[in-house]
């Protein structure tokens, strides 16, 4: 029944945008937080004359045919992350800042719920980019653990566009969040974080002066922007607090490996290396894993690295094989 109103409902909403779109002159993006600001104030924003009378009128009668009133959250939020995943496409995006899949909140939230106190709730994502990865985690935790919605949230981007997209989001989740416009790789204006999460950024980094204040800086030419962003969570995490990233998955197996990597385990204590399936990714280069470190601290103990591989999540099997992995690898800790 939901999935048919989604499809449903889904090309009202795409219509709506793109009227507001055409009569504003904007990308797709800002088309969608307006046309969502609207919805959610339950009025039409006009300024300086825009979107015109015509408009306005089409917009008041196709909005009253959508109902928004009566929709549930969830599915004003699964039609909302459709039309943010249609506008990083639309306006042109690299597939760097396309929304994390959910299935990879999945992973982290049963890694989490093993090892992470529930009293860490200061999270922060430093490329937030339209807010999918770490609202679909922090809505799974709070689900599964009957919690209160009390988490602090703050997100990083030097994205307007995304960071309006996540901060809409946000809303429609009912999730309390602080947002920053910057350049992630400069310094925080945020306390130092429980946990950061986080779906890395890939390629180089083209501020070689900023690079120069990182150890894991390039000695000739641009330093690789996931690698500094690895340096700088772990610069801002707590003692004791943990980082879970989405990190190429050549960050094993590269040439800057073989310095990155003991550099890596010397600074934090290496959780989990988990290999995403091949066949969520274009291609080898596009290929992912998660990342799990927790910092150095007073009764942090190194332990033993979960190394997992996800087969095709095509298949179910494929996460239940990997959750009693997961028991089975905590259990080992606790004996």
């Amino acid at each position: 029944m939901q999935k048919q109103k989604l499809e449903e409902l889904y090309p009202k909403f795409q219509e709506v945008v793109e009227l507001l779109q055409k009569d504003l002159n904007v990308s797709f993006s800002s088309a969608l937080t307006e046309t969502f600001d609207n919805l959610e104030n339950g009025k039409i924003k006009v300024e300086a004359g825009a979107p015109d009378k015509e408009t306005v009128a089409q917009l008041t009668e196709k909005y009253h045919a959508l109902g928004y009133e009566n929709m549930s959250r969830q599915l004003k939020m699964q039609i909302f992350t459709l039309l943010a995943l249609k506008a990083v496409n639309e306006d042109g995006r690299d597939y760097t800042q396309m929304p994390t899949p959910t299935i990879i909140a999945t992973v982290i939230a049963l890694i989490w719920q093993k090892i992470v106190p529930k009293n860490f709730k200061s999270i922060v994502d430093p490329a937030i980019g339209t807010g999918t990865l770490l609202y679909s985690v922090v809505r799974q935790l709070i689900a599964e653990n009957h919690s209160k919605n009390d988490y602090k949230l703050f997100g990083i981007d030097n994205d307007e566009g995304l960071l309006d997209l996540a901060d809409v989001g946000a809303h429609l989740d009912d999730l309390n969040i602080e947002l920053f416009r910057q350049d992630a790789l400069d310094s925080w204006m945020i306390p130092t974080a429980d946990v950061i999460l986080t779906d890395l950024p890939v390629g180089y980094y083209p501020l070689d002066d900023n690079a120069k204040n990182f150890e894991n800086h390039a000695k000739q030419g641009h330093s690789f922007t996931h690698t500094l962003m690895i340096e700088q969570a772990i610069k801002n995490l707590r003692s004791g607090g943990y980082a879970f990233l989405v990190v190429p998955k050549l960050l094993f197996s590269d040439k800057n490996s073989a310095d990155f990597m003991p550099w890596l385990a010397k600074k934090v204590n290496i959780q989990a290396i988990v290999e995403l399936p091949n066949d969520m990714f274009a291609n080898e280069v596009q290929q992912k894993s998660i990342l799990v470190l927790q910092n150095h601290g007073e009764n942090v103990k190194p332990k033993e690295v979960l190394i997992a591989k996800l087969d095709s999540l095509k298949d179910p099997k494929s996460l239940v094989e990997f959750n009693l992995k997961l028991n089975d690898w905590y259990n080992k800790d606790v004996e």
